[in-house]
């Protein structure tokens, strides 16, 4: 905001915040909270790229006891994992992953709570960080060779181009940063090993005490596996590394069922797609059905209206 000129507090009170909010560094701010804030800072600097340039000054420490765990982890692959895994200690609204395919991984990132606000600028923050910490724990030699974001290609891309030096694709459906696989063999780099058996052990009991329910950890599988293949019990038990009638047992003792999980993700997906404006044809090949009809019927099953209609009632 400093830099163009822009005093916060007009901002916060449009976005009906308190305007000591940042005073305190540990202050936790909803996604939809967030959300307004960044849709208020837009209108009042003019920044069409206001997500990156808040993203793109965060590091791994962003992450608290897991970045510090990360960064001093033996491998990049180890440290991806401790961070990923960590974002569990709190309800932030979002989910990543790591998909590999073809001797290259791909670092995801969704917004998984439905109708937030300035979503693919939330996007936009998300993808820098994840950016800096690979960049942080991957050394100066490491390059991205591709960046996708979520939102309308911005009418000057410069910043972009400048700041991830990768080619960048606009209005995707996923936001990633796609890198060679063998980056997740190599060593982090400055990594202190005193530092990670000192702190391993106090984010483990963490992660113990605030882990997700069953459930919700299958949710994120389901997530990581709708655009990647389609969504069955097998599949995910496998991920798991349980047996199907373990999963089906577990998920019964928390009141759910696989296949209800399985639709209410592609619902979830759905929803974002058609609010990035994304044809039928598209959104259901992305989530496996057949043609638009059959999935403009499992749309209107789950929701009581057509895709089109809700997309209209937006």
């Amino acid at each position: 905001m400093a830099e163009a000129g822009v005093d916060v507090a007009e901002p916060l009170a449009n976005a009906g915040l308190e305007k000591g909010l940042f005073a305190n560094s540990e202050q936790l701010l909803s996604y939809r909270a967030a959300g307004r804030l960044i849709q208020q800072c837009i209108l009042a600097t003019g920044y069409e790229d206001f997500g990156l340039r808040v993203g793109m000054r965060q590091s791994a420490a962003i992450l608290g006891l897991a970045g510090y765990v990360g960064t001093n982890a033996p491998s990049v692959r180890q440290a991806l994992e401790t961070m990923i895994g960590s974002l569990k200690l709190s309800d932030t609204g979002g989910s990543a992953s790591l998909v590999l395919e073809r001797g290259y991984a791909a670092l995801r990132w969704i917004v998984v709570e439905p109708d937030i606000p300035a979503v693919n600028q939330i996007d936009d923050i998300a993808i820098a960080v994840i950016f800096n910490i690979l960049s942080e724990l991957c050394g100066s030699q490491w390059r991205a060779a591709e960046v996708r974001l979520t939102r309308e290609r911005p009418k000057n891309t410069a910043l972009f181009v400048q700041f991830f030096n990768a080619p960048v694709r606009f209005e995707t459906d996923v936001a990633c940063v796609i890198f060679e696989e063998a980056w997740l063999d190599h060593e982090v780099q400055g990594r202190d090993p005193q530092l990670h058996d000192i702190l391993s052990p106090l984010l483990a009991q963490a992660l113990e005490e605030n882990g997700a329910s069953f459930k919700e950890k299958v949710c994120d599988i389901l997530r990581t596996q709708l655009l990647n293949g389609p969504l069955t019990p097998d599949r995910t038990a496998a991920t798991l590394g349980i047996s199907v009638r373990t999963l089906s047992r577990r998920l019964a003792d928390e009141d759910a069922t696989f296949s209800e999980l399985a639709q209410a993700i592609r619902f979830e997906i759905a929803q974002r797609m058609l609010r990035a404006g994304k044809s039928l044809s598209d959104i259901a090949g992305a989530l496996g059905y057949s043609d638009p009809t059959a999935f403009i019927r499992a749309f209107k099953q789950f929701a009581g209206m057509t895709p089109a209609r809700w997309r209209r009632s937006l």
